[in-house]
């Protein structure tokens, strides 16, 4: 919601105050399907490490990985393609646009525990029970005191005994900037950073990672962004709180491609949507 305020406070509004309703758009039903992709392969990995009882070459782990991802990835566009068929979004290019950011994370869980079993030569379930960093898909994280909570899309964490270090990627589908991360994306990180801090974490890098271009660009936390986290979460908070409609933002680009245009510009309709809260 930090994301969608700082993007439009008004569209914001609309659909959590008027209940004006959305239609996803193809990147968000793409985007929902990769989360559901990552979640089940990081649950699943736990099955295949504990199977490892010798040590692997990389290529070998890299097979097995490989295998993990495509069935994953095959069950997942068959459980959603009526979804896809609805959005004329063809299977078959899902699977070929999802296939190299798996691709990618193959590399990295095969490459992690190759190096880990060749420094440790543990095997099993040992090899599970002490293997780090450990990947870890929407990990939800919360802090009354910051009134804040949110799932993270992708942690690795090191577990170093004294504290627990953490990497965190946040996965996004849309097109990203020319440089850097979108605002939205780095109040989201930000908040992500001050979450996981509150919850005795040691944040050691923070990335946007857009799947599109397979480009991880990185957050650095500041007390600027903290400022604006924070300031951010109380407008949200007001914004709900309030009768008040925030006005039409002077962005055309964003207005001309928003699916809530022509409701938010028709003021008798909003008018009578208003008279029904207030």
């Amino acid at each position: 919601m930090l994301s969608a305020y700082e993007y439009c406070p008004r569209k914001l509004f609309l659909e959590n105050v008027l209940k004006l309703r959305v239609v996803p758009g193809d990147y968000v039903v793409k985007g929902s399907i990769r989360h559901e992709i990552y979640d089940r392969i990081s649950r699943a990995e736990q099955g295949l490490v504990k199977n490892i009882t010798r040590e692997k070459s990389y290529n070998e782990l890299v097979t097995q990985y490989k295998q993990l991802h495509s069935n994953i990835l095959k069950q997942s566009i068959i459980r959603n393609k009526s979804k896809l068929s609805e959005l004329k979004i063809s299977l078959t290019d899902f699977f070929k646009q999802t296939w190299p950011g798996l691709l990618m994370d193959v590399k990295d869980r095969a490459k992690n525990v190759h190096l880990f079993i060749k420094k440790h030569k543990v095997f099993g379930d040992d090899l599970w029970e002490t293997l780090s960093p450990k990947i870890e898909t929407e990990h939800y994280v919360n802090s009354e005191e910051l009134k804040l909570k949110g799932k993270i899309d992708r942690l690795e964490i090191y577990d170093n005994k004294l504290v627990k270090e953490v990497v965190l990627y946040e996965l996004k589908t849309g097109s990203a900037p020319s440089t850097g991360v979108w605002p939205g994306h780095k109040l989201q990180v930000g908040a992500y950073i001050l979450l996981l801090e509150k919850n005795k974490m040691f944040v050691r890098d923070a990335f946007v990672k857009y799947l599109e271009i397979n480009k991880a660009r990185s957050v650095v936390m500041n007390p600027f962004l903290e400022k604006k986290v924070l300031e951010a979460r109380d407008a949200v908070i007001k914004l709900f709180r309030s009768p008040e409609l925030p006005g039409i933002i002077d962005n055309e680009v964003k207005c001309k491609s928003c699916p809530l245009r022509e409701q938010c510009h028709n003021e008798k309709f909003i008018k009578e949507r208003m008279s029904l809260i207030s």
